[in-house]
């Protein structure tokens, strides 16, 4: 079995893990996602997915980009994997405590009503224990072992998810419900230190010469994380102060769902990541190889979920969240057009950084997030005296950026990764989706399995009409999901 190969196997195995652990956690999010606008309602959500939003930006600070650096690192040297943890970790805590009054001062100078304060209050506490677990995760992920996050992650959204739903049932309000997140963060640190400890030999090894190092070797992911969450998080930002809490409660459970349905390119990034960056520096001959064979695997498989979103999202929306969020449907259908472009941005971006060429990665991020919020001035106003829902100009301005995002990064790329057959691939995948929406469009009101079985049908036909998969690489996808049936059945093994 020659390196590509091998490379292969691991990211199908790693995809594999990961793909289980996500059909799992993927069931429990659907299940939360139930229960909480019909027992919170639109404000509570809106004030729940607000503090999300506002530590999401705190976390980029408190982290520093140390999780991508410290993947890196340790994918080419195991060996530094105690020093580059226990370094980070302290960074993180000196972080987290400028951020959290950074916070706190925001809050209070918004305006928001109390309850919402202390929202943000608890969900910024959880985060110190979401900083340590982003830490053990970042060195797992560069072990390339994928099955110790997975299971963490299985058992964590398990406790988040039952003890939700029971302090719900009980009465309890948004606040309780924060707090249930933070003690399933805490549990998630012990989990994960515990894997880390049994997968490397670990002990505090804090390297005071590595913190300058670390801080400057970081500053560029820092730099790409804060575009990125800027760009990702400043439409609720901007609904919250031109519309109103109802409206970023729409947007929230739209944004939500959207979030979850990309656990596919998430999953094979995740797995691919450690190894593009190996081969950047073992052997340069493969790297374009895994780039390519990942760019239209991905989006074979992300061209269905996109446009099938767009298809059923009225229906999904009502069936999910209740009729109080009927006006998220037509956020999400757009967000399944962005869900296709995202994904590819996701894998493009990546790269980018698996090369060394995060500086670039800076400048198409600051470069979007510039971009966004003129656009959200101007759409969201627009949206809510057109349609009544300010929240749709959120998710347009989302689509025009990620647009622009996926033109500029493709034209920065080494002109030798992506080539004609690219383009057919992508042709033909957009052939078979464009299909399957005018075959399952006067089915989007009936029940919801029929469309979803229907478009699956429909897809997977014109997938193999079309040849749209080469054929070099349906070993690669059979590797796959023969690896990922296999790892339904057994346990894994944690050696």
């Amino acid at each position: 079995m020659n390196e590509v190969e091998h490379t292969g196997r691991t990211i199908a195995k790693n995809a594999s893990v990961l793909m289980a652990s996500q059909v799992i956690t993927w069931g429990l999010t659907i299940l939360l996602t139930i229960f909480l606008p019909r027992y919170l309602g639109v404000s509570a959500v809106g004030q729940f997915h607000l503090a999300n939003s506002l530590w999401a930006i705190g976390a980029i600070l408190a982290s520093f980009g140390m999780d991508l650096l410290v993947t890196k690192e340790i994918a080419r040297d195991a060996s530094r994997t105690s020093e580059l943890v226990s370094t980070s970790i302290f960074i993180r805590f000196l972080l987290y405590g400028i951020g959290f009054l950074g916070i706190g001062i925001y809050a209070r100078i918004a305006g928001y009503p109390t309850d919402t304060v202390q929202v943000i209050y608890i969900v910024g506490i959880a985060n110190l224990f979401v900083q340590i677990t982003s830490a053990f995760e970042a060195a797992i992920k560069g072990l390339e072992r994928m099955e110790f996050i997975s299971l963490a992650n299985i058992i964590t959204k398990a406790l988040i998810t039952l003890g939700t739903i029971l302090v719900l049932l009980l009465g309890y309000g948004v606040t309780i419900v924060a707090l249930v997140g933070a003690a399933a963060a805490v549990i998630n640190v012990l989990i994960q230190g515990f894997y880390l400890k049994r997968l490397q030999p670990m002990r505090i090894h804090m390297v005071w010469k590595l913190i300058p190092w670390m801080l400057k070797s970081s500053f560029p992911y820092l730099m790409v994380y804060i575009f990125l969450v800027i760009y990702q998080q400043v439409d609720i930002v901007i609904i919250s102060l031109l519309v109103n809490e109802q409206n970023v409660g729409w947007y929230g459970a739209a944004d939500q769902l959207f979030g979850t349905l990309l656990f596919i390119p998430t999953v094979f990034i995740t797995a691919i990541y450690p190894a593009l960056s190996r081969s950047f520096t073992n052997n340069t001959g493969s790297l374009h190889i895994l780039m390519q064979k990942g760019f239209y695997l991905l989006l074979l498989a992300c061209m269905p979920i996109g446009l099938g979103l767009l298809t059923i999202s009225d229906q999904l929306v009502v069936l999910l969240y209740g009729a109080d969020f009927a006006s998220s449907g037509p956020i999400l259908a757009i967000f399944g057009l962005v869900l296709i472009l995202t994904s590819q941005n996701m894998l493009l971006g990546q790269f980018m950084i698996s090369i060394d060429r995060q500086k670039t990665m800076v400048w198409v991020m600051a470069g979007s997030a510039l971009l966004t919020v003129p656009l959200d001035l101007i759409l969201v106003p627009w949206s809510q005296s057109q349609f009544g829902v300010g929240a749709i100009g959120g998710s347009l301005s989302f689509l025009v950026t990620e647009l622009v995002m996926m033109a500029v990064i493709m034209a920065l790329m080494p002109r030798y990764m992506l080539r004609g057959q690219h383009l057919n691939v992508s042709l033909r995948s957009l052939a078979a989706g464009l299909v399957m929406v005018g075959a399952i469009w006067w089915a989007r009101h009936i029940f919801i399995a029929v469309p979803i079985l229907l478009g699956a049908l429909v897809y997977t036909t014109m997938i193999l009409i079309l040849k749209a998969v080469p054929q070099d690489d349906q070993a690669m996808l059979k590797s796959l999901i023969q690896d990922g049936l296999g790892r339904l059945k057994k346990k894994p093994s944690p050696s």
